[in-house]
């Protein structure tokens, strides 16, 4: 049968390799991988079925073995460059069914390791994996795979900026239907009809639009209100090619805006460039925050401003299309950044009271500094009444 792989045979092993040394440097016989992205980034496996369990078995010298539901079995064979699979059943229980699997292919006694920080490792499956494999020891497999994903291949740049291009035409379309009597969810409708279109796949997570003073509450999304006549909208855009992201927010005014509206676009556009700026090979993590913080400090609007600068990006199911828990840019954090690194920089300013007002942009570490990839202008987008067709028109 036809191959969906997104990568070559030779790039999914040398991903194995760097992760099998690793093991083997840590005294660890089988790595279980529950996440997802990583299940995906080393096998090529991929479901929207993930809220049901499946695993990847990584032994340190030899192939691994998929644990896939019953469901998912056609994927086995279409889906994955990994030749090795094993069923559970609906009737089974996925972490006896996986405890069975461990014995059965490396026996007892071995050092296994868990993802226990991520989402798919609740811990009555861990209590469960443990009680079945008491002859063995189990260990904190987290960050194993991550430390690898950080860096990205030529072949994974390239589905990053195909998605941050995506991902500025959806919005681009959703900021030029901007128009008094519009709801948010028909703004939502043109993200996602010119995303889509760009060739985005469903993206880790879904576009925030948010009017007035809802645009000052932290992920919000469209519901349904009515933008109005003065409004800001708030609007954070990502694409996703082979789960790869690309990400942006801009802000757009409706009509007439205020002086102040506009001053505090002004100091978060200055507060993205600076961190961009501030980018290259061996910069620390602090460094390229307090780059960005101190601008939107000094110009008094360090309240607003409540979490880190910004976190890598990459391989992404949803919930979410960040890779935080890889590496962030956060106050007094000295880790160093490196060529073919992504980050999303999200200087952002959440005033529930007034408005909220965030933009952000998708770059990547290069050689010798910084390269921004979403493509959109960096500045308060201003929608003046008469560019606009007649209130609550079709978003079509």
């Amino acid at each position: 049968m036809d191959s969906f792989l997104p990568f070559s045979l030779d790039e999914y092993r040398a991903r194995l390799h760097q992760v099998q040394a690793s093991l083997s440097e840590r005294g660890i016989n089988v790595l279980l991988v529950s996440s997802p992205e990583n299940n995906f980034y080393l096998s090529g496996f991929q479901t929207t079925g993930y809220y049901m369990y499946q695993g990847l078995l990584v032994p340190a010298n030899d192939d691994p073995v998929l644990i896939v539901r019953s469901l998912e079995q056609t994927l086995l064979s279409t889906g994955t460059w990994i030749a090795d699979g094993e069923v559970y059943r609906d009737t089974d229980d996925p972490a006896e069914f996986a405890a069975r699997v461990i014995q059965e292919r490396f026996g007892n006694g071995i050092t296994i390791a868990v993802e226990e920080t991520g989402f798919f490792m609740p811990v009555a499956f861990q209590r469960t994996l443990t009680a079945s494999l008491s002859g063995s020891t189990i260990v904190d497999g987290s960050g194993i795979v991550d430390a690898v994903r950080m860096i990205k291949s030529e072949r994974e740049l390239d589905y990053i900026r195909r998605a941050a291009s995506a991902a500025s035409l959806g919005m681009a379309a959703g900021i030029e239907r901007i128009e008094p009597g519009i709801t948010e969810n028909q703004l939502a409708a043109a993200v996602y009809g010119a995303l889509l279109p760009a060739g985005s796949e469903y993206p880790g997570d879904q576009p925030y639009v948010a009017a007035g003073k809802r645009s000052g509450l932290a992920h919000a999304t469209w519901s349904n209100a009515v933008v109005q006549d003065g409004d800001i909208v708030f609007f954070e855009v990502g694409g996703s090619i082979n789960r790869y992201a690309g990400a942006h927010m801009r802000v757009a005014a409706c009509g007439e805006t205020s002086p102040e509206a506009e001053r505090r676009a002004g100091v978060v556009a200055d507060a993205l460039t600076a961190a961009i700026d501030a980018i290259k090979p061996g910069a620390r993590s602090g460094d390229v925050d307090a780059a960005c913080r101190g601008v939107i400090e000094k110009a008094g609007y360090g309240q607003y401003f409540r979490h880190r600068t910004g976190y890598s990006l990459g391989l992404a199911f949803p919930p979410g299309w960040g890779e935080g828990h890889i590496f962030d840019l956060k106050p007094e954090d000295d880790r160093e950044l490196r060529p073919n690194t992504v980050f999303h920089l999200v200087p952002i300013l959440h005033d529930p009271d007034n408005f909220g007002i965030g933009m952000s942009e998708t770059v990547l570490v290069t050689e010798t500094g910084c390269e921004a990839l979403t493509r959109y202008p960096r500045e308060l987008a201003l929608r003046p009444l008469d560019d606009h067709a007649a209130p609550g028109a079709d978003a079509s």
